[in-house]
């Protein structure tokens, strides 16, 4: 049976090797969602035979019990490493059910274990990747509104906007913000996804260099008008976590989202924006930039005998 132990801040030297090699680009396997989210997913974790395993134990149910797909150089031992899972699983008298696998992970789950497992795919799960270079450039047609919304917002505020990298400095600022960001939407009705988001935010600006984030905060007059931020996926790819601005600002968002490219995405290729969660308006606004491709996942469960 693995021995699975809740994912702390102190077990990052131990997690990210695996997370940054194996995570393929995806946001679920990062530090900050792991930590962050922890009253979401409960994310434990066992390291067994050079492979890690994770359990999403609050996702658990009666009779199945909830992993990632585990995370190692398996090379011709990838079957061995999966039935790890399928073993813990049995041994806890649950089914297993492993979430946000790649399609060829699913295929090849099928083909090894054939008829044993359901496979489900989600939309709202999946996860929209750009490169670095359209998102900083905002070049060509299908951008063309973007760009425009950026040069309208410099052109309104002329001389009166100030970009800074977030630091020790102006943390505060960035932290009051938020907090005055989600009492203005509460203001609007209570949004119980709103709220998990939020918490889960006020552990990441609370464990900012912990976490290794990256961001930009955005002054007008003086006053934030919004910020940015994210953390490093892998060489490749950076992970845009944070996205707010202020409502009553034109173009605030079209301009985080291109500065937050420009000035904390240098040496990467991809940016991940995550996914949209089945939200039509961030669906929208996502699927406006035009995505390079789209991370889909599946999970598979084990079929009821």
């Amino acid at each position: 049976m693995l021995e699975f132990k809740k994912v702390t801040l102190e077990d990052t030297e131990i997690l990210t090797p695996y997370l940054r090699k194996y995570g393929a680009f995806s946001c679920q396997y990062s530090m900050y969602l792991m930590t962050g989210l922890s009253m979401k997913y409960g994310d434990e974790f066992a390291v067994s035979d050079g492979n890690l395993y994770i359990h999403r134990s609050k996702l658990d149910t009666e009779d199945v019990r909830s992993y990632l797909a585990p995370l190692g150089d398996f090379n011709d031992g990838f079957e061995k490493a999966f039935s790890v899972l399928l073993e813990d699983a049995k041994e806890h008298s649950c089914r297993a059910s492993v979430m946000g696998i790649g399609e060829e992970y699913a295929d090849k789950i099928n083909a090894i274990f054939p008829g044993m497992f359901e496979t489900d795919y989600s939309e709202d799960l999946d996860e929209y990747i750009y490169t670095r270079e359209a998102l900083s450039v905002l070049s060509g047609k299908a951008l063309a509104p973007k760009r425009n919304r950026v040069n309208a917002f410099y052109s309104q505020y002329e001389g009166h906007v100030r970009i800074e990298n977030i630091s020790e400095e102006n943390l505060l600022d960035v932290i009051l913000f938020q907090k005055e960001w989600i009492k203005d939407r509460f203001a609007e009705g209570y949004d119980e996804m709103l709220d998990r988001e939020d918490k889960a935010i006020t552990f990441y600006l609370s464990h900012y260099d912990e976490l290794k984030f990256t961001g930009i905060v955005v002054y007008v007059w003086g006053s934030v008008a919004g910020y940015a931020a994210g953390v490093s996926l892998n060489d490749d790819c950076m992970d845009e976590v944070i996205e707010k601005g202020r409502k009553d600002i034109t173009g605030i968002y079209q301009l985080l989202c291109n500065e937050f490219a420009i000035l904390c995405c240098k040496g990467y290729t991809y940016i991940n924006r995550e996914e949209d969660l089945g939200v039509e308006g961030l669906r929208r606004a996502k699927r406006s930039y035009h995505p390079d491709r789209m991370l889909k996942k599946y999970t598979v469960t084990e079929k009821e005998n």
